[in-house]
């Protein structure tokens, strides 16, 4: 065994010399002498007194233990509690709570407005008969994209339960999630083009006549290739209500179509022009159905100037006046979008509302011949060169912009 050493208060002391202690016999009769020496113990109750020259730590007396207290009793003389202190309720519980009781207030008020849009969304003359997969053309070959949903506007002159009026407007609404841009694409009515169930040509607009909205669809897909996802038939009527419920809408007019205006119809007798001309429903339909005075090309234009304006107009409404006007239109649109997909778009609509509207139509510039084909002046195509445009315009991740086509940025529509 190694010599251990320790100091003379039996604690290791590394101040003074330590001492090798050896093993020793201790003499029975020194004990009481060691005895006589040791230091004496005062009776319980009493502070020993510190010696002469040793100071008194009170820091000492504190963390000395009371001897008086016995197991179960606290340093004041109480019984001491053997039973463990509740716990205190956690924060993170009460958080947790908070958090889940406002999550389910959101449920429910999203729950409420869901059904207020579906209710209203249902409205809407839902017609799922009148969109049938193409059968003159293969699906898997139309140009199509995820992330673009082409919804195609078509308008007849007069109600939308009449199918068999040609129809007047064609214009494909493009949602470009890719490029965060809405497209409006229109496709001239005089376009001399196939009509796939009678195997011949005639106008484009003839379709209508020959078999409603599903024949308008298919005959577009046929002879542009482009895949087109959901349509809404409109009569021109439904316009003015539209543009009447949002409080009408701001379009520049020049002093030609002023005048052109004032001579034709008695609610633009009044019309004067301007960068920023106001109208009102009536008159923005008169304004659309302008041909006469230079070319289809320049109406459907108007067409989409008006359009344009009309999403311009509805960024600043309040919800409540876009809920009455959803509430008084949607009875008058015929479409193939299921109220569950209306609802779908609608709730999607802030985001897309936001996005940059560009404008295009179909026959494209330098494409196209005039002609006379069976006594009536159509608008001959080269369709191979408008599907190539079409493909650029529609699907590029970065289009190019052109500034005849971009009517309006988001940023302008906030000046």
């Amino acid at each position: 065994m190694g010599d251990i050493y320790i100091s003379g208060n039996g604690r290791r002391n590394q101040d003074t010399q330590d001492i090798p202690i050896t093993p020793r016999r201790v003499n029975v009769n020194d004990l009481g002498a060691q005895n006589r020496n040791a230091q004496q113990v005062p009776p319980q109750g009493q502070r020993r007194q510190p010696q002469q020259g040793q100071q008194h730590d009170p820091r000492r007396e504190q963390r000395r233990p009371n001897s008086n207290n016995h197991p179960g009793q606290n340093p004041n003389g109480g019984q001491q509690n053997s039973a463990p202190s509740p716990k205190k309720p956690k924060k993170k519980s009460r958080a947790a709570r908070s958090i889940f009781i406002v999550l389910l207030v959101l449920v429910l008020i999203g729950s409420c407005v869901f059904g207020v849009v579906y209710s209203t969304a249902s409205k809407i003359d839902y017609k799922p008969e009148t969109h049938q997969d193409n059968v003159y053309v293969d699906s898997s070959t139309l140009m199509h994209d995820s992330k673009v949903t082409n919804i195609l506007l078509i308008g007849v002159d007069g109600s939308s339960s009449d199918t068999s009026l040609r129809s007047d407007t064609m214009l494909m609404v493009s949602i470009d999630r890719n490029n965060k841009k809405i497209k409006l694409t229109s496709f001239l009515r005089d376009t001399w083009a196939v009509i796939p169930s009678t195997k011949s040509y005639n106008k484009l607009n003839a379709a209508c006549s020959y078999g409603g909205a599903q024949l308008v669809m298919d005959t577009i897909e046929y002879n542009y290739n482009v895949k087109i996802d959901h349509y809404m038939l409109v009569g021109f009527d439904m316009f003015e209500t539209i543009i009447d419920s949002v409080g009408g809408i701001d379009v520049e007019v020049t002093e030609k179509e002023a005048q052109f205006m004032r001579d034709t119809a008695r609610a633009t007798r009044e019309i004067q022009s301007g960068e920023s001309v106001h109208m009102n429903g009536a008159q923005a339909l008169v304004y659309c159905r302008i041909r006469k005075l230079d070319s289809d090309f320049m109406r459907t234009y108007r067409q989409r100037k008006v359009i344009t304006a009309l999403i311009k107009k509805a960024k600043t409404s309040n919800p409540m006046t876009l809920k009455k006007l959803a509430d008084t239109v949607l009875p008058m649109v015929q479409t193939d979008m299921s109220p569950m997909e209306l609802t779908k778009c609608v709730f999607g609509a802030p985001k897309y509302i936001g996005y940059d509207v560009k404008s295009e139509r179909v026959p494209h510039e330098n494409t196209w011949k005039s002609q006379t084909k069976r006594g009536q002046s159509v608008i001959v195509t080269d369709f191979d060169a408008n599907i190539q445009f079409l493909k650029s315009y529609l699907y590029s991740v970065d289009p190019v912009e052109d500034e005849d086509c971009l009517l309006y940025t988001s940023d302008a529509a906030d000046d």
